[in-house]
């Protein structure tokens, strides 16, 4: 006899039990119910694209480490690992038949050739939104993707708990490095330092001072001292950073979002963010560090057409985040282990077409029924299958049940049974 092969899946891909793959499901019917809401129209874009729209790249090695790459005749080809590139390729390719500002979004299987760790797959879940204006785009609508995330968050909140938002400025710190008059590679080097100020705690001021020389540092360290607002009327640029971020926030108080803070340690690490940019945290578990975000951004379609397309967008790390807090016993799935309203248990082969229309009647009515149809074994073993699938109600058909067209419904919970009509048990409705 051969060897068995692995039952285990690959590292750093994703498998759930029934009860856990329920949770999952259910918080992503929730957030994707509140953006559909939101009006946004959902994406089912190709999984797999062409390895010269994944990559500017030529050297095939170098990103055959980053990303699932592979030849299929003459076409190279690779999947996807992130929402972003699909979306672009797809508005510059649909442009004249989109309506702009063009609202969409994604929940979507992502791929990444790194090395799994805690938090991080090789296979997973993202959720993305975006909204697109061509040649423009209100900052208003800043205000609304995080509204609007913050309300799909909301929506699981008693499965991961609450959250906060904070919220950085791009245009703020360029126009720091411009009234500090830092030449690109030492502002690259304080913006680098400014995204791990968090982390690395009390060696960022020193840190800084060493990059940037002590005068630039310590302006720098006012803004988190004293407050950005303390920065107006120092510099022209600055009062306009200064006022988007004043009008940011209104906009989300008037949108009634109360966990949103400004933060402008939070810059987002990629390159193609050009205004506000914004991060979300579980109140709860905040070692998991952001388990969202996202910003504004110009000419997303840049590479596609030569029409500027202006968005604004977010990302949610959806399996980071609900497999990290499954992964961690963090989750109650009480609510998720009983699925099954009833279990059908037929007591003979001669009893099946009976049981087969009773159950058309219950699930036409809504109730979710599942059958026990091998018929002939023995009425402890259909006993049992009731017992394990945790069915709120078995509902037995014997011989005198078809003849007298009824049913002997016992609730679970209470071991109580007693004889009902079809629409009896559809009226009681099962629940």
């Amino acid at each position: 006899m051969s060897d068995l092969k692995p039952t285990k899946p690959m590292s750093g891909f994703i498998e759930l039990l029934p009860v856990q793959q329920r949770c999952f499901d259910e918080c992503a019917r929730r957030m994707q119910n509140v953006l559909k809401t939101a009006g946004f129209t959902h994406l089912d874009l190709p999984s797999i694209e062409r390895a010269e729209v994944l990559t500017d790249k030529d050297n095939w090695d170098e990103i055959a480490t980053q990303m699932y790459l592979f030849e299929k005749g003459d076409t190279k080809m690779g999947l996807r690992y992130d929402g972003t590139i699909g979306l672009a390729r797809y508005v510059a390719g649909n442009i004249n038949e989109l309506v702009f500002p063009f609202r969409a979004y994604q929940f979507a299987k992502n791929y990444r050739g790194e090395r799994p760790q805690k938090g991080r797959y090789r296979e997973f879940y993202q959720m993305d939104l975006d909204v697109m204006g061509i040649g423009g785009l209100s900052k208003n609508y800043d205000a609304e993707i995080v509204a609007t995330l913050s309300r799909a968050y909301e929506s699981i909140r008693e499965f991961v708990g609450g959250t906060s938002v904070r919220v950085g400025s791009r245009p703020f710190w360029n126009a720091m490095f411009e009234y500090l008059k830092l030449d690109a590679s030492t502002s690259r080097a304080a913006f680098v330092l400014i995204d791990k100020k968090n982390k690395l705690g009390n060696a960022f001021a020193p840190a800084l001072n060493d990059e940037i020389g002590v005068t630039a540092s310590n302006e720098i360290l006012k803004v988190f001292s004293d407050g950005y607002q303390s920065f107006l009327n120092k510099y022209d640029n600055f009062n306009q950073a200064i006022a988007e971020l004043d009008n940011f926030m209104a906009g989300l108080t008037a949108a009634g979002i109360k966990n949103a803070e400004i933060d402008l340690s939070v810059m987002r690490g990629h390159a193609y963010y050009t205004g506000l940019v914004f991060e979300f945290f579980l109140d709860k578990f905040p070692e998991l560090d952001a388990v969202g975000g996202g910003g504004r951004y110009e000419n997303l379609v840049g590479k596609f057409s030569k029409t500027n397309i202006i968005g604004v967008g977010a990302a949610v790390g959806f399996s980071r985040m609900i497999i990290a807090l499954l992964d961690e016993n963090q989750i109650d799935l009480s609510s998720f282990e009983s699925p099954i309203d009833a279990a059908v248990l037929v007591m003979g082969q001669t009893q099946v077409p009976y049981a087969m229309s009773v159950l058309a009647q219950l699930r036409d009515a809504g109730i979710v029924a599942v059958p026990y149809l091998d018929a002939e074994k023995k009425f402890k073993n259909q006993v049992e299958f009731a017992d394990k699938i945790k069915c709120k109600y078995s509902i037995i058909i014997g011989e005198d049940e078809v003849k007298d067209k009824v049913l002997s419904v016992k609730n679970m919970a209470t071991g109580t049974q007693e004889k009902m009509t079809v629409a009896a048990v559809i009226s009681q409705g099962m629940k």
